[in-house]
């Protein structure tokens, strides 16, 4: 029991520490303002159907249906002329304002984990993270669907929890510019692969009744209120489970993180 008590207080401290709320708050707006529109453009670019790839995630991501998946489709699918119109300006300050986003995650990691700030030294490290992430959207996503559609729900639980995994394991990972070893993020890989696996269960059941009452009572701006609530949910999960794995390590230990090299 005092092991546990000492490790709630650790961990509450960590994120008292680290701006928990702050950088949740913070990451939910870098992903709406930068990594949507980012999504919807590359989306569109490879897209092979008549439904945008980004569209398409929403839609299976929160099982919509009827009302909520037409004012989704309606909100996020761009011009059909959005190949034709993407300038190189427009697509760098794209990449831009997605990289602003990379920073803001690798600075919880950072933080999280007592490393010396990079700061514009990170940034190759986030740009493999967008290019990796860019690749899972188009060429991975679509399989993990169909493994989860095929296997079942105990089974389907299984593969999202694996692919989460994997995410949120090589994400700290590289976005720390590979200065922690693969064991060390391991404890924050499965605390937030669990929640985020959790969070997406629940997604399935709150979205598509938020997306309607928000679309309701504000029109179509409120599908995007409806996403940035849940985007500071998610932000807010990322950030709490990479203070808990750096204490689960520190109390392990690891100790102070701040020398660890790969």
């Amino acid at each position: 029991m005092q092991w546990l008590i000492g490790f709630v207080r650790a961990c509450a401290a960590r994120m008292v520490e680290i701006e928990v709320v702050e950088r949740a708050v913070a990451l939910a707006s870098l992903a709406f303002t930068a990594l949507i529109p980012l999504g919807i453009v590359v989306g569109s670019l490879a897209t092979t159907g008549d439904t945008n790839a980004l569209v398409r995630s929403l839609v299976r991501r929160f099982k919509l249906t009827g009302e909520p998946r037409h004012l989704v489709e309606q909100v996020f699918s761009p011009p059909a002329d959005v190949r034709s119109t993407v300038s190189v300006i427009g697509a760098v300050l794209l990449v831009v304002s997605a990289l602003s986003f990379t920073r803001a995650l690798q600075r919880v990691y950072e933080r999280a984990f007592e490393l010396p700030r990079l700061g514009v030294r990170g940034t190759p490290a986030g740009a493999l993270w967008l290019l990796a992430v860019t690749v899972f959207v188009i060429a991975v996503a679509e399989l993990r669907n169909d493994l989860v559609d095929a296997v079942g729900p105990v089974l389907s639980f299984v593969v999202a929890l694996a692919f989460s995994l994997g995410i949120w394991w090589g994400t700290p990972w590289l976005l720390l510019s590979r200065r922690l070893p693969w064991h060390t993020l391991l404890p924050t890989a499965l605390v937030t692969a669990a929640a985020a696996t959790g969070v997406g269960a629940a997604s399935i059941v709150y979205m598509p009744t938020a997306i309607g009452d928000a679309a309701g009572r504000y029109g179509e701006i409120g599908v995007a209120i409806a996403l940035v609530s849940w985007l500071v949910v998610v932000g807010f999960a990322v950030v709490v489970c990479a203070a808990v794995g750096s204490v689960i390590v520190q109390r392990r230990g690891g100790g102070s993180q701040s020398q660890a090299e790969d």
